[in-house]
């Protein structure tokens, strides 16, 4: 029988995997701003159009904008946080990347919580180095 489980995939800090977080970072970053931008265009387009919209409307439309403004503005302000937690990092730290999911086949017999523990994959430059818990 198969059930699923999480499986926490983490690295030891190199300067490699450093410049390839940043570089991956600045293009979400990149991309969140962007988004941004297209918000911002879209509210301006509406804006034009406004006088000959429905109040209720109106006000329905600016709200979903601003939430969807605010919305990606947290995640922007995310990604610089984490990138410039990213910077600070030292080489031999740890870096979380967060959890896959996987599956663990049980058998008539098998101690159920010990397969249910936390599995851990360790990474260095992108190879596996240690896998706990299988």
């Amino acid at each position: 029988m198969l059930i699923k489980r999480q499986v926490l995939i983490k690295s030891i800090v190199t300067e490699a995997l450093k410049k390839d977080l940043i570089e991956k970072f600045n293009k979400l970053i990149d991309l969140s701003e962007k988004r941004l931008n297209e918000i911002n265009s879209e509210e301006k387009k509406f804006l034009l159009t406004a006088p000959s919209l429905e109040p209720n409307y109106l006000q329905a439309i600016r709200g979903r904008l601003k939430e969807q403004k605010e919305e990606e503005e947290r995640i922007r302000e995310s990604l610089i946080r984490e990138r410039e937690n990213i910077k600070n990092l030292k080489e031999g730290e740890i870096y979380l990347h967060g959890y896959v999911d996987s599956f663990v086949d049980f058998k008539e017999g098998d101690d159920f919580f010990k397969k249910l523990e936390k599995a851990e994959i360790t990474l260095k430059d992108s190879k596996i180095i240690e896998i706990k818990n299988e």
